[in-house]
């Protein structure tokens, strides 16, 4: 069997939709399993779903920035669309953003929701 041509090579480059339902099911994801997790340390201590709720909110700042791929590109974008006048680039960035923290607070509440924690 012939090796594929690289020069028809596909980009695989996420559509911006795409991107969003990722970024809001990542920044999710890492509240949800953490907590959950942590529920299972907090067996030691002997209050996991306190311990479950406390760290439901402390991981949200972390879901962001993981869902965001964890590196400064998102601000830098968001540097080049203040500056430079990229207000598309700009505008999908914000958008990114304010999906990753409605993903990692829709994970707070549920986790609040679940362990009946009363604040």
């Amino acid at each position: 069997m012939p090796a594929p041509d690289p020069r028809k090579a596909v980009s695989r480059v996420p559509s911006f939709s795409a991107q969003l339902v990722l970024t809001f099911c990542l920044a999710l994801g890492v509240v949800l399993g953490g907590s959950l997790f942590a529920a299972l340390g907090g067996l030691v201590g002997g209050y996991p779903a306190r311990t479950m709720w406390r760290l439901a909110g402390e991981l949200k700042p972390w879901a962001v920035v993981a869902a965001l791929g964890g590196d400064m590109a998102t601000f830098w974008h968001l540097e080049q669309g203040v500056l430079r006048g990229q207000f598309l680039d700009l505008g999908r960035q914000v958008l990114l953003l304010a999906v990753a923290f409605a993903g990692a607070q829709l994970g707070a509440y549920l986790i609040l929701a679940a362990s009946g924690v009363r604040r």
